[in-house]
This record gives structure tokens, sequence and C-alpha cells, in this order.
């Protein structure tokens, strides 16, 4: 199992050898002061980021395995024996091509061989007298049962079997690192330190949903005495683990909520009526909901903290712009704070679009913000004379300071980090924050990774979008099918071709966009062809897409510089290359650029997926359209940690519960959890949850 902690450890060379005579036991206490655990063990330990006694006791088996007596063991499975060593011999297969070594291992007068193929240095590390264990797949032939180890162990103190079965814990290891050893140190720090473990949940709860006490399921959980015993440990450790997560972002939401001092909107119907008038459109009904939800938030006592999300394309950017004129109208400033120049660059044109002969004045600031023009802006920022600003990370630094901040909106916001937004935060002495997801996100992110947020969803589409038509091109069909996007183009249509970055190399990302890009104009150079690519200026990057946007090049090809933002109605093909290569999230992202009107449009993957994970990512995304089915489809596919990986620097990663697979824990847990923060001993669930978490997520104050 994936671990990851955050938590800070002291250097090496401050760690006692042992514990100073006064100090009392804590589960803070290194793993060093553990019996058998010397330097050079504890060394290898902080590979698997195990410092503390509490790291040892919560470093959870990856798999369990049956221990049986060798007289006892069944062909066909991966089981676990204990034994001596009566005989170690080696010997050559046919033709010389295989070295064979064979150790047979005795207990109570049964015997089982152990097999390793060219390992010949077995020979000199095992001698007959030794104890030792071993897991792999028995197998029975020839009136001999044999073994081929996947991992074994010489015992230095065996326990001598007494013929029952046992169910062995294997844990997650590192090179130099056997599993008798963390399991020798896991059973010493239970002996030791086990009684510490702090009780978090409520007793009235753990009965109530009849959960094995905290400290028993830690025994249970590293040494099972029955396989029901391990299934009742796993699920308390789990809701446990859950709901200290949960009592963590109830912690933060509530701290959010009291923040001192107010910042309260006056939202009258003229206010209302002066921003509708700068929509030329209709509301959806899920638009017109989510208004009321930051309207009400905002007109509040207490600091807004929302997340708005919704599908590809559902109207998340003139919502949020809505609630900044809400700002505007109320004699504050507002900032928007964007992941990507281009992207920024793209709210930028959309706000000035809707204001256009307003006495609201925008900026944009940047990075390739020039620095006469820069210092000019931050004066206007700084003397309120600036209403809206729109920046990239430009935005977090010192010299940005605004004269009353009182809205925040962050686009794509899994994309800073919980320090960077926070940065923002302090420069308006805790303004209002709007959050805003690209794409929809799944529940048990929500529940999680956005667990402190009040949360909007638009699940609502504009009216006359006719869905995207989305095809996976076999290699065979390429030439055909480029040659129909060809006739379309000549006729006054627009395409999109997305190239991969095959490596995170911008070299590479530039030499394989302009080489397509080279191609393609000789192809297409009776319609005009642009390229836009991560590495070029900003003042390339905007020429490039001003000639698209303009039409006068109806071939756009890029890098994924063009997931978010880019809106370019006339636009209504996309080629994706090697689409084989994208996360499901990123496909439907890109699809999102196209199908923003009442025309056909076409989605061509060219794919030549190698896995079955490829090939059911391609699928789906030709299935179906529902963002929220995809990003569900898109964590099932890749797993919650690798998920929340890629999504929020700073977010632990959980050690034995999966939000996937353990959803409905993990919803009651969160239930539990806030219902019942205002009863808790603070004092103590700061202290559990800074053993569990250390400072990630920030889920204790600093």
């Amino acid at each position: 199992m994936a671990r990851h902690s955050t938590r800070q450890r002291a250097p090496k060379a401050t760690i006692p050898a042992r514990r100073p005579p006064a100090q009392s036991p804590s589960l803070a206490d290194p793993v060093i002061w553990l019996p058998g655990c010397g330097p050079a063990v504890a060394e290898k330990l902080t590979r698997l980021e195990i410092a503390s006694i509490y790291d040892v006791l919560t470093h959870y088996p990856r798999a369990y395995y049956m221990r049986r007596s060798i007289a006892k063991l069944k062909h066909g499975e991966v089981q676990a024996i204990q034994g001596q060593v009566i005989n170690v011999g080696e010997k050559t297969t046919r033709g010389r091509r295989m070295r064979v070594t064979e150790v047979i291992v005795e207990e109570d007068q049964a015997q089982i061989a152990l097999v390793f193929f060219n390992q010949p240095w077995i020979v000199r590390r095992l001698r007959e007298g030794q104890w030792i264990s071993a897991i792999g797949i028995v197998e029975f032939a020839f009136g001999e049962f044999t073994l081929k180890p996947t991992s074994w162990t010489i015992l230095r103190n065996p326990e001598v079997g007494d013929g029952k079965e046992r169910l062995l814990p294997e844990y997650p290891l590192t090179e130099g690192l056997t599993n008798h050893v963390v399991a020798a140190l896991t059973r010493a720090a239970l002996t030791s330190h086990g009684e510490l473990l702090s009780i978090v949940l409520p007793e009235a709860l753990t009965k109530e949903l009849k959960l094995m006490p905290e400290r028993e399921a830690l025994r249970e959980v590293h040494f099972p005495s029955s396989e029901a015993h391990l299934n009742a440990a796993k699920l308390a450790l789990k809701f446990r683990e859950f709901f200290l997560l949960c009592a963590g972002l109830a912690l933060r939401h509530e701290r959010t909520r009291k923040d001192d001092g107010e910042l309260v909107f006056k939202i009258t119907d003229h206010l209302r009526s002066r921003c509708d008038a700068r929509f030329p459109f209709k509301f959806t009904k899920a638009q017109e909901r989510v208004i009321g939800e930051i309207s009400r938030d905002l007109a509040s006592p207490g600091r807004m903290n929302r997340l708005l999300q919704g599908d590809v394309g559902c109207g998340k950017t003139a919502v949020a712009l809505y609630a900044m004129l809400l700002a505007v109208g109320s004699n504050y400033q507002t900032a928007l704070i964007a992941p990507t120049e281009i992207l920024a660059r793209q709210h930028d044109q959309s706000i000035r679009n809707y204001l256009k002969d307003s006495r609201v004045k925008i900026e944009l600031l940047t990075g390739s913000t020039p620095k006469p023009e820069r210092e000019k802006l931050l004066a206007s920022l700084a003397s309120g004379e600036t209403h809206i600003i729109v920046g990239t990370h430009a935005l977090l630094e010192p010299a940005v300071r605004f004269n009353k901040l009182g809205l925040i909106v962050i686009d794509e916001q899994h994309k800073f980090g919980v320090r960077q937004r926070e940065q923002l935060a302090i420069k308006g002495n805790r303004p209002h924050r709007l959050a805003m997801s690209a794409t929809p996100i799944p529940r048990t992110l929500s529940l999680t990774l956005y667990g402190d947020l009040d949360i909007s969803i638009i699940d609502e589409m504009p009216p006359g979008r006719t869905p995207v038509k989305t095809s996976w091109i076999p290699e065979s069909a390429r030439e055909k099918t480029f040659a129909a996007i060809h006739e379309k183009l000549k006729q006054g249509q627009q395409a999109y071709l997305i190239y991969p970055l095959v490596k995170p190399n911008p070299e590479l990302e530039l030499k394989s966009a302009s080489e397509l890009h080279a191609a393609l104009k000789s192809r297409f150079a009776d319609i005009g062809v642009a390229l836009v690519h991560g590495q070029l200026s900003a003042d390339d990057k905007d020429a490039a897409m001003a000639r698209f946007t303009r039409g006068q090049a109806k071939l756009l090809v890029a890098t994924v510089v063009v997931e978010v933002g880019v809106d370019v109605p006339a636009a209504n093909i996309m080629v994706i290359e090697h689409a084989e290569r994208f996360g499901l999230a990123q496909l439907h992202q890109l699809r999102g650029r196209i199908g923003r009107g009442s025309e056909q449009s076409f989605l061509y993957l060219f794919a030549e997926p190698a896995t079955d994970t490829a090939r059911e990512r391609l699928e789906i995304l030709c299935r179906t359209t529902d963002g929220f089915e995809i990003a569900e489809a898109d964590m099932r596919l890749r797993g919650y940690g690798d998920f929340i990986g890629t999504r929020q620097a700073g977010m632990p990663k959980l050690k034995i519960g999966d939000p996937v697979t353990d959803l409905k824990i993990l919803a009651r847990a969160r239930k539990e959890a806030f219902a019942r923060i205002e009863s808790c001993d603070r004092e103590a669930l700061k202290e559990a949850l800074t053993l569990e978490f250390g400072k990630a997520f920030r889920l204790v104050d600093a």
C-alpha cells in the first residue's frame, strides 16, 4: 500500500539512541527506541516514511498469508511455512542453462523443498540447522511438496509451531528490510505503546455501529487471531481513519465560517437587475440555483468557502462573473486567479466582453506583464481604482496589494497548493472564496479532498447544445478521416489537432508539436495552420490564438495548453493524436473545447492502446458525454491515491481506507464526524490528527 506523509521529522543526528530516563512513552517517540531497531534499520525505515513508533503501528500489512504446518499444506495456494533447514543442495539443468538450488526444510518430521532458480548465493547463505520462514505458491507433484519462495527470512528466534493455522502479515518493504524484522518491530511497538493509541471514536458510536475497539483492532490488523477478527479490525480502523480526516475537515470548515470580522455584501434587487442585464442570455435553472446559494453566502456573516463544479460548458464562468459583479456592486474588489497565462487571458477577454461600456475597471496581471505596466497596475490596485483583476501566480507576489478585496475566484483550484490559496486570502484580510473545478469531481473526492467546502453543482447544460460525436479511429482509417476533415475545413469549419507531451521534457514537447505543424502546413496549405505550445512566448501564443479565433487559421495544432479556457465557437472538430497517452478526465476536458453551439461537433481519437485500461478509457469516452460518470470511471481506473496525487498538493493519502471501495464507510464516518464536532475534546482530536496526518492538508492550526 502506497503511503504518503508530509509530517516533519527530526534529522537522524538529533534522534537519541535511547529514551531519557525521565521521559514518559509517547507514540511520537522515534522508532530507534524500539528494541531491535538500530541505526541501520532506522535508516531503512525512513525510506518507507517510518520515523516514529506511531508510524510503525500504522504501517499496515499489504497482504496476509495463511501459515500452515508443512504436514497440512495445500496444493496451488500461496502459503507461509516455517521450519528448520536439514539440507542445501545445488544442481544444473541439462545444457547448463539453469542452476537450481534446493533447500529441504522440516517441521515436525514433515518436509518441503524450497526451490530457487539461478541464485547460487543461496548455498552460501543457508546452512543446516537454521530456521527459516518462506512465502510462496505450494505445489504437490511426484509425491512431494515444493515451494518457490517470493520472500523468505532466516529466523533468529523462531516460534515453535503448535500445528494451528495462522494468518501472517506481509508488509510493504524496502531493500535490506525483511518482513520478519518489520513484524518483530510491530510486535514490540504494540507491547510497549499499543495502549497509548488515543480513542478517537465516542464509546456510544462504537457500540452503535458494533465496531471493534480501536486498540484491539490495531493488534488484530497486524496479528489476526482469525479471518473474522481481521475483517472486523480493518472495518474499525478504516472508520477511525475516515472519522479523523472528516473531523479535521469539520474543524477547518468551522474555522473558515467563524473567522473574526464580518464581510457582508449588501445585495439588493437593484444590484441583481444590474448584474442580470450584463448577460445576453437567460440562465439555466441550475445556474439560477447556484447564484442564489452564492448570494446568500455573500450576504451572510462569516466567510464563504464554496466550490462550484459542473460539466464542461455548463456555464460556471458566467456564474463566477455574476458573483464578482455582486462584489463590485457592494464596493469591494475581486480577483480571479488561473493556473496558466493562456487561461487568464481568456478569462480577461471574456469578462471585458460581458462588461463592455461598463465603468468597472478590469486589469490583467501575469508573469509576462512588462515592468512599467505592472507598476502602474499595482498602484491602481492598491488605491482601489481597479475593481477586477485577473491573473496567474503573479497575483501571489508580495508586491500585489489590494485596497478592499472582498472575493477571490480560483479557477482549477486543484492546481494551486493549500499554502498558495491562503497567500491570496491573507492579502485581503480573509475575503470570500469561490473555487471552480474544470471538470466534475467524483463524490468520493467531494467528501475528502473538498470535504470542508460548501459545494454548488451546475447539473444542467445550456439549451441548444448538440452532444459531441466521439469516434475512436483505427490507424487504417487515418487518411480517409483526414481527407474528410480537410473538406470540412475548406468549407469554413475550424479544427483543433492535439498532440501529447510524450515525455516531461519541454524540448520534446516543442519538437513533437513543431514537426507535426510543419507537416500539416504543407498538407493544409490552402486553409492556414497555427501552432500553440507551452514553450511559446505570451505574444506568440496570443498571435496564434488570434489568427485561429478570427478564422485566419482553420486548423490549430496544440499541446494541452488548450485543455481549459479556450473558447472558439466556430471550432467544431477536434483530432487527438495518441489519445491513449491522455487521462480520461483530460480527454473529456479537451472535448469541452468543441460542441458549444447547435452545430454537430466531432471528436476523432487516434489511438493504439496497449493495455485493457487504455482501451476502456477510450470506450467510456465514446459511450458517454456525462462528466460526472467519466470522473467516477477515471478514479476507479486510476485508483484514489493516484487520482488525488495529480489533483492536490498537500492532501494526505490514506493508509488503510480507500474512498473508492469504502465509500459507504466514508459517508457514514463523515456524517458522524460533522455531527459530533461540537462536543468533541478539541485538544485530544488535534493531537490525534497531528499523529495521523502531520501538517498535511492543514487540518490543524499551525
